[in-house]
This record gives structure tokens, C-alpha cells and sequence, in this order.
């Protein structure tokens, strides 16, 4: 199976500390959730007194598993009991890893595509924000011009998609002379920082509570 093939098709995590945090994940499903962030582990770093502060008034579903890639995150789609959340709002933060493991840009972005369409036929199209991966690797970055095409050529996916936009990750992580970085020494993940940062991108992109995009 093709690169591409890989990523549109939904498959189980395979590591086994990822099936045993998908299983923490199972465990703690809540009745009702108003916000989903749903991604790999840049998602499920995501500290919730930083989501809790931005988002006061709506309650909020950690969906992220460490290690997801698109396929996997598919899969749990699939195959976990998420469809009574019926979530007014989705932040999508996914990609990075299939980026590290070497798929076509145009293959991740139309699996971040079908991903969407997936999450909106479940919960009944939720307002959708994807976030373009964000850079990783020391400058000038890991595959940095193939980041560049996978994140336009999403984009460009997503503006025919009801309810569903971009969040501009390299410009809501850029810090500014003195400031703290956004990510971590290994420069991949966030920095409590940089999710303030994207806290706070993505408080101004939804609005106050119920406004959605």
C-alpha cells in the first residue's frame, strides 16, 4: 500500500504505549463535551488550566493521543464511543508525525480533509478549525517546503468545506523579540508558551461561547 493509500485509510495504533494510553483515553470519554481538541500529542499536551482560562465557559474533551498519525486518528473516529458528544466546536491538530514518517504532503492534506468530513458526518458538522502543522526541526526545518505545500494545498481543501477553517500555526506561535519559544529543546513540541499562544489564537478565532466560526 502507497504512501497516500496509508494515510486516507483508517488503522490502529500499533505502539503499544499508545494502545495503553488509548485505553486511559476510552476510560475517561465524558457524557457531553462543547469543545474537542482532537490531534497527536501536540494536542494531548494541550494543559488544561491554558484551554480551561480561554475557554471558561465551554466544556472541553483532551481527544489527542500521542503518536496519532491521520489514519490513526481516522480510526478512533471509528471505533470509540465519541458520537453522542455531538461537540459545537473542533480544533484539529494533527499531521506532524506524518510528516516525520516521509507521506506526500498532497496525500497528508486530503487525509486531513476526510478526516474533517468524517468528524462532521459523526457529530452533525460541528464549527471546524484545523491547525497547519506547525514547524518542526531546527531551522530552516524538516521538510520544511513540503510543510509549506501540505498547509497551502489543506487550505485550499478546507475553503470548500462548511464550517471549517484554518488556524495559521506559524503565525500564532511566532514570538517576538525576548519572548519565550514556542517549542520545546526538541523542537517539536510545544512550550507552555506556545500553547498560551495558541490558546489564545484560537479563543479569537471561536469567539465568546456558542458564536463559533
Amino acid at each position: 500500500m502507497g504512501a497516500a493509500a496509508c494515510a486516507l485509510v483508517p488503522a490502529p495504533p500499533g505502539k503499544p504505549s499508545a494502545l495503553r494510553r488509548l485505553r486511559e483515553i476510552e476510560a475517561g470519554i465524558p457524557p457531553k463535551a462543547d469543545l474537542i481538541l482532537f490531534g497527536d500529542s501536540l494536542a494531548a499536551g494541550w494543559p488544561p488550566e491554558l484551554y480551561g482560562r480561554a475557554f471558561p465557559n465551554r466544556r472541553v474533551f483532551n481527544f489527542g493521543l500521542p503518536g496519532d498519525r491521520v489514519q490513526t486518528s481516522a480510526w478512533r473516529l471509528e471505533n470509540l464511543s465519541v458520537g453522542h458528544l455531538r461537540p459545537r466546536e473542533l480544533l484539529v491538530l494533527l499531521g506532524t508525525n506524518n510528516l516525520g514518517d516521509g507521506d506526500p504532503p498532497d496525500a497528508v492534506a486530503a487525509a486531513l480533509a476526510a478526516l474533517v468530513g468524517r468528524a462532521a458526518a459523526l457529530w452533525g458538522e460541528p464549527a471546524t478549525i484545523v491547525a497547519t502543522i506547525p514547524r518542526r526541526g531546527e531551522l530552516p526545518g524538516f521538510r520544511e517546503a513540503d510543510r509549506g505545500v501540505l498547509n497551502a494545498t489543506l487550505a485550499r481543501a478546507l475553503s470548500r468545506v462548511p464550517r471549517a477553517r484554518i488556524l495559521d500555526s506559524d503565525m500564532a506561535l511566532a514570538a517576538g523579540p525576548g519572548e519565550a519559544p514556542s517549542l520545546l529543546a526538541d523542537h517539536l513540541h510545544l512550550s507552555e508558551a506556545g500553547y498560551g499562544r495558541l490558546s489564545a489564537a484560537l479563543a479569537a478565532l471561536l469567539g465568546p461561547a456558542g458564536d463559533g466560526p
